[in-house]
């Protein structure tokens, strides 16, 4: 699927559109979870979500199955998992907004990605760090994967959270940006206090339905989260040094950070770090290096959780 167009949220106008936060990967009976669809339900809604997917393993658990309040969305969805024909494990995805259950074991990978996308559904690549996914070997032959979880709660128990090298040597693969996802995979109880409520989506939207949200976060218009929140990510060209040549200035502000990291294309990484001095902000300037495609930014708070931005396309910056 072509992510050509991302689109920041944080250059679109706020008229009309608001901010909703949810997890968009959890687990019950249905599959190999421990609370009921519903209690896993109630526990997102207690504290204060928007949206949730109940994505059970290779079985669709159906929306109206659940009792939720007016104003909360629920995305329906699975995790589904074909078999890796390029030498990896198995494919781990995450599949929204489809209404058919499907053989996902019994399907090369290419016929499950398009079968969700018949079904008019978003698919998405689940923590490959943690799956031990080469991404030149085992995802860049598959066509239609919309994005990447780049953050798993669960996944984090395992020492294997974090999957941004691998969304970074994907969109550097592919030659151009993809839109993430942070999730929990919740499987325990909320009791439990292990997978729930570390790792959550804040989109930018006009309506409160399923299709606005998963259409928001293919395009990019969104960020996500495991603690920290950011607030505004300003791009626009300047005069470098007063000889004429144009770059890039960025200005973030964020809630209170520790550092923040500017990551380019195959061109490295710069950051804004104050911790040597005992000190915390929230705001940072950037001047980008020339030549670089694209740039997203990570905010690490002081107890190291982090936020990421969706890439942003510094061709498309104006002067």
């Amino acid at each position: 699927m072509a992510n050509d167009g991302l689109i920041s949220p944080f250059d679109i106008d706020d008229e009309g559109y608001f901010w909703l936060k949810g997890n968009l990967h959890s687990h019950t009976t249905n599959s190999d979870g421990k609370p009921s669809p519903q209690e896993r339900l109630d526990g997102y809604v207690n504290q204060g979500y928007d949206f949730l997917c109940i994505s059970d393993h290779y079985t669709i658990t159906r929306i109206d199955t659940v009792s939720a309040p007016d104003d909360f969305v629920l995305v329906q969805g699975a995790e589904i998992h074909p078999e890796n024909p390029f030498g990896g494990q198995t494919h781990h995805f995450l599949a929204y907004n489809i209404d058919e259950d499907m053989d996902s074991k019994r399907m090369p990978p290419q016929h499950v990605i398009d079968e969700v996308r018949r079904q008019g559904g978003s698919i998405w690549l689940a923590h490959p760090h943690w799956s031990s996914v080469n991404i030149l070997r085992d995802t860049l032959p598959l066509h239609g994967l919309a994005g990447i979880e780049v953050f798993n709660t669960t996944c984090r128990c395992a020492g294997r959270g974090e999957s941004s090298v691998h969304w970074d040597d994907w969109m550097d693969l592919l030659g151009r940006p993809i839109p993430a996802l942070s999730n929990d995979d919740s499987h325990a109880l909320e009791s439990e206090n292990r997978d729930t409520y570390g790792g959550w989506n804040m989109v930018k939207v006009k309506e409160r339905t399923a299709k606005a949200i998963i259409d928001a976060l293919e395009r990019g218009c969104a960020y996500v989260s495991s603690g920290p929140e950011i607030r505004d990510i300003q791009l626009h060209r300047v005069d470098d040094m007063g000889d004429g040549k144009q770059v890039v200035e960025a200005s973030i502000r964020c809630s209170e950070a520790q550092s923040i990291l500017a990551v380019f294309d195959s061109h490295g990484t710069e950051f804004r770090d104050r911790t040597g001095h005992g000190k915390t902000f929230e705001d940072a300037t950037f001047t980008l290096r020339p030549n670089v495609r694209w740039v997203r930014f990570e905010i690490i708070a002081p107890d190291g959780t982090k936020a990421w931005s969706n890439p942003m396309d510094l061709a498309k910056v104006g002067r």
